[in-house]
């Protein structure tokens, strides 16, 4: 103190310590950074997803629904009484062979049975649906499809009672042409293949047929839609009138890469292989693709080189581990 007055000591000022949080970000950027930097050549399998190239083939199907058209004769019971099979459902019979029986009660408690004969060959069919005299290939010039729901063919049981005059069974004559009218959208096939189109490939119920398309298909722009005819069928298929089907829409055989395996360099495709553990990029020709795969050739492209199926961020010469 002087002269009454206070003497003012400055005291140092204290220092920041730096942020520890700003340091530990910049510490893992510039690791981050370095870590890019010096792993530029290197990339790991895993990521690359390094495959053998292989021999394949694969199908695109579609479902289709439709109705089947073929002859068939409908029998109707001569009289009313209780409805019996002779021969057992999908048999084929010949010509007066024996199809079905009526037993009728009569007045005095006493059975009648009446045979029913058939005047056609075919398959014995119960399925009964009330289209048999239209969806008929006799009506094909003429044909126009009617307008129908689910179809409800319950067929007769052993014993039913039936009227005279009721339609009881049908005989189906499995040897002439069997139709199938569909829709199908144009767009499931590749360009150009309703041009000329050929033979479909189809699966029904664990069966393999084929369908061929008739003459008088109708192009509608989106969709095609007329009669395919039945080759090699299954008989189980012709007791049905709605059917769906699977049908081979497509197929890729070769060797086979995803889509995104394939690089493009000045419009030239190719792809990267593994040779003496460096991606080294070569060209390819496409021969095809498909649901995703795209079938490859060229000069080194054979079955069991190991290649690159996931190039993202790809540089020639970069080391596959």
């Amino acid at each position: 103190m002087k002269n009454g007055n206070v003497l003012q000591i400055p005291l140092p000022k204290k220092r920041r310590r730096p942020n520890n949080f700003f340091r530990n970000f910049l510490l893992v950027v510039t690791l981050v950074v370095l870590a890019v930097v010096l792993s530029k050549k290197f990339v790991v399998s895993t990521i690359a997803q390094v495959q053998m190239l292989p021999q394949q083939s694969i199908n695109r199907t579609i479902t289709l629904d439709g109705v089947l058209i073929k002859a068939e004769k409908v029998f109707k019971a001569p009289c009313s009484g209780r409805f019996h099979l002779i021969r057992p459902e999908g048999e084929r019979l010949e010509m007066g062979a024996g199809g079905a029986r009526i037993t009728t009660i009569d007045a005095d408690g006493g059975e009648t049975t009446t045979d029913m004969y058939t005047d056609v060959t075919g398959i014995l069919c119960r399925h009964l649906d009330g289209y048999e005299s239209i969806l008929s290939p006799a009506n094909m010039d003429e044909l126009a499809l009617p307008v129908m729901g689910k179809i409800d063919d319950r067929p007769l049981a052993d014993g039913d009672l039936v009227d005279k005059g009721q339609p009881v069974f049908k005989i189906i004559d499995n040897l002439s042409p069997v139709y199938m009218y569909t829709t199908i959208a144009k767009a499931d096939f590749a360009e150009g293949f309703w041009d000329e189109p050929g033979t479909l490939q189809v699966f029904w119920n664990n069966f393999e047929f084929s369908i061929v398309p008739g003459a008088e298909l109708v192009d509608n722009g989106e969709n095609i839609e007329g009669l395919f005819m039945l080759k090699n069928f299954p008989e189980q298929i012709i007791h049905r009138r709605q059917v769906s089907i699977d049908v081979t829409a497509g197929a890729l055989g070769g060797l086979l890469v995803p889509e995104q395996a394939v690089v493009y360099k000045d419009e030239q495709p190719g792809i990267y292989l593994v040779i003496k553990k460096k991606a080294t990029w070569t060209a390819v020709e496409i021969k095809g693709s498909l649901g995703g795969k795209v079938a490859l050739s060229g000069d080194e492209i054979v079955e069991g080189v190991p290649f690159v199926s996931n190039p993202i961020l790809m540089r020639e010469g970069w080391l596959i581990e």
